[in-house]
């Protein structure tokens, strides 16, 4: 029997590479990320490499990128599922569910926080406009065109008026 040599030095596996492809939901790697996301892990635990043996390979986007982290599915599994952390998978989408719920939340608190702001910038604004609107006239005399007339205009905007001289 040919046994997977990465499987067995790394993550102290025995597998066959045949039981390897016929079992794919326990025997495939999974990122950090995925880890993460999916069964919600911390760095720490992720970095404990006896608690979580992972693979360091070359990361294939960008070579100048971080290393990955590879995990073996059935080891993340065990863990996650175990007392030391959520317990069940039950439990896991639990904890998921109420994590989207709290995000939900805070992204609702912060949409409204956002628009009471923006709803008080519009009133302010109105109530300035409000304010604008009602100019008060202040004319000074500009030249006398008769002697019973002469012309007056507005400092602030510019309005000419005649007016006659009693």
């Amino acid at each position: 029997m040919e046994l997977d040599l990465q499987l067995l030095q790394i993550f102290k596996v025995p597998v066959c590479r045949k039981c390897k492809q016929e079992h794919p939901e326990r025997f495939s790697l999974l990122t950090k990320t995925e880890c993460k996301q999916d069964y919600l892990l911390t760095d720490p635990e992720l970095k404990d490499s006896e608690l979580l043996p992972h693979l360091l390979k070359a990361n294939p986007h960008q070579s100048t990128y971080s290393n990955m982290m590879l995990f073996l599915r059935e080891q993340v599994e065990a863990y996650a599922f175990s007392e030391k952390k959520w317990g069940s998978a039950e439990a896991l989408d639990e904890e998921f569910e109420r994590r989207e719920t709290a995000k939900k939340q805070l992204k609702n608190r912060k949409f409204e926080a956002q628009l009471k702001e923006l709803r008080k910038k519009t009133r302010s604004n109105i109530w300035h406009q409000r304010q604008e609107a009602a100019h008060v006239h202040s004319f000074e005399t500009v030249s006398t065109s008769t002697p019973t007339t002469q012309m007056q205009k507005c400092s602030g905007c510019g309005l000419q008026n005649e007016v006659e001289i009693f």
